[in-house]
């Protein structure tokens, strides 16, 4: 009986050194919204859909902001970098199929270029959730569910928010789509770093 307790205590005792330390869920932070408006820089990643009438197209991308000026990388799903964006004060430049293009709008020289409409210069916004429109429809945590916006070529967006996630205690998008006219993106955000 002795030689049980023994074995039993051994067995427990091996048991708790495995145990892991469970860390404390994550928190929000009480003015989660003022935090994430106020950062200056970030990175995203995730995949975006290209849904229209006549096409569909999908594509992996690293997008970086920092100091008001944008990067977005878009790759293919076996890692073919398709195209590379990055803006500068007075103008963007476009790798894309192996020349660089120049514009100063950078929406247009996506589209230009590669057929994809997307509205680049709103990003930080719309891709953040922090959309500044007296029509948004917010959640009970306040995080935004639905928002439009006219682009800087006047084209009217609309985006629908299904999925957040907290992030250093700010709840930011994680799925989401966008519509424009007869163009819809859908876009999984698969990590968010500050």
């Amino acid at each position: 009986m002795t030689r049980l307790h023994l074995i039993l205590l051994m067995f427990f005792l091996f048991i708790s050194g495995c145990a892991q330390k469970i860390s404390p869920s994550k928190q929000q932070i009480s003015d989660w919204k003022v935090q994430l408006q106020s950062q200056s820089a970030w990175q995203a990643s995730g995949k975006l859909a290209f849904i229209s009438d006549t096409d569909r197209q999908s594509a992996n991308f690293n997008w970086h902001y920092d100091d008001s000026k944008q990067q977005l990388i878009l790759t293919s799903f076996i890692g073919t970098r398709i195209l590379s964006l990055k803006e500068f004060a007075q103008h963007s430049e476009l790798q894309y199929d192996g020349n660089t293009y120049v514009d100063t709008n950078s929406q247009q020289l996506v589209k230009r270029l590669s057929g994809l409409d997307l509205p680049v210069a709103q990003a930080p916004a719309w891709l953040t959730g922090t959309v500044d429109n007296p029509t948004n429809q917010y959640d009970d945590q306040g995080r935004l569910t639905s928002s439009a916006w006219t682009d800087e070529n006047g084209q009217l967006w609309q985006a629908q928010y299904q999925q957040f996630s907290l992030v250093e205690g700010m709840w930011l998008p994680t799925r989401m789509n966008l519509a424009h006219d007869k163009v819809r993106i859908k876009i999984q955000l698969n990590s968010w770093q500050f």
